[in-house]
């Protein structure tokens, strides 16, 4: 990451004429591979595509720090998400996708306002998931569908005590005459103890529409860490009457990602993830998971209600450091889905994906 180190006078403001300093980092991402699929429409044909990575959005972004005297600092993030094989925005018309706020950060943790990661989606991200919530939509759909992944208009605290870390959200929903219609709610706690590490978190987010639809998530996951590997396992329990979950469990073009389900009738899910990670050397780093969900009332806009269904998927990761900032990688995934989860894949009841990428951070 480069690093730029500004001196602000803060003359008028700060009595003495003293100086404040504020440090801004320049950082990002950028991760592009070449994928096939065994089938990528309706038909179920293959298609070979160059995208974004495996396991990392491509960014660019900006972050610092104001020390303010006392243990006090003002903290901010600017975070452009955009696609490395087009230059194209990941959010069209959305500077910042991925995140925006302004905080302070101090000895009782920190609080930040504005576009922000769920805490949900920071425990799975940052702790528990072992593709740490990967970007193919062929093996992101779990943690993605459960955590919402970001937010608008939010409040957030995060603080660690000792081996306890916890976060809390409120995101303002903004619909004029309801304070409820919109709006979203999560907190996580993580508690780490050596090797072992447990953590949980709930989290429910409002219909702008009706306050009585809402798409309701538990977690609860645990990781051990033993010599080069770490093991990792979980469960969620998504309850959605938002009709949102289908678009999120959805590859991009299925029935379920383009029309979403239906709003007012409740989907129930409960889902399991497990995984590892084995640094086999100091170059090569190995990664296998597996997610599997049971689902019922699965609806989608244009097809109605389909029922139950159930949906797994099998992903391997091996990954490569040419440098500590620059790696290649191979992927391999297979989505299965039967009954109503069918909606969620397209064109087969089972789809393939194999890829090899390269990745550079900054």
């Amino acid at each position: 990451m480069k690093k730029i180190t500004l001196l602000l006078a803060a003359a008028g403001l700060v009595s003495g004429g003293a100086m404040a300093q504020t440090n801004v980092t320049i950082y990002g991402i950028v991760d592009t591979s070449i994928r096939y699929l065994s089938s990528d429409n309706a038909a179920g044909q293959h298609n070979f595509v160059v995208t974004n990575g495996a396991i990392s959005n491509s960014r660019i972004g900006f972050k610092g720090t104001e020390d303010l005297g006392g243990g006090l600092k003002a903290v901010f993030r600017l975070e452009n998400g955009f696609n490395s094989d087009t230059g194209g925005m990941s959010s069209p018309g959305v500077l910042f996708s991925r995140q925006s706020y302004v905080g302070l950060s101090g000895t009782f943790g920190t609080v930040t306002i504005g576009r922000q990661q769920t805490p949900l989606f920071d425990l799975m991200a940052d702790h528990f998931d072992p593709l740490t919530v990967g970007n193919y939509d062929q093996n992101s759909w779990m943690p993605a569908g459960a955590t919402l992944v970001r937010n608008s208009n939010m409040l957030k605290y995060y603080g660690t005590f000792g081996g306890l870390a916890a976060g809390v959200s409120y995101a303002a929903g903004e619909q004029a005459g309801s304070v409820k219609r919109g709006s979203q709610i999560g907190g996580t706690l993580a508690y780490t103890a050596g090797p072992f590490a447990i953590g949980g978190g709930f989290q429910q987010t409002v219909s702008a529409v009706n306050s009585d639809w809402k798409d309701t998530a538990y977690n609860l996951s645990l990781t051990y860490t033993l010599g080069a590997a770490k093991l990792f396992g979980g469960y969620y329990r998504i309850k959605d009457s938002t009709g949102t979950t289908p678009a999120y469990f959805g590859v991009s073009n299925s029935a379920a990602a383009i029309n979403g389900g239906i709003a007012g009738v409740e989907r129930k899910d409960n889902a399991y993830f497990l995984g590892a990670t084995f640094q086999a050397t100091p170059a090569w780093s190995l990664t296998a998971a597996g997610y599997y969900d049971k689902s019922k009332n699965v609806t989608v806009a244009t097809l109605g209600n389909l029922g139950d269904g159930t949906r797994y998927a099998l992903v391997g990761v091996a990954e490569y450091a040419l440098s500590k900032r620059t790696q290649v990688y191979g992927t391999v995934d297979y989505n299965k889905a039967k009954n109503a989860a069918l909606s969620e894949l397209v064109g087969r009841d089972n789809v393939t994906g194999v890829a090899v990428g390269i990745r550079h951070i900054f």
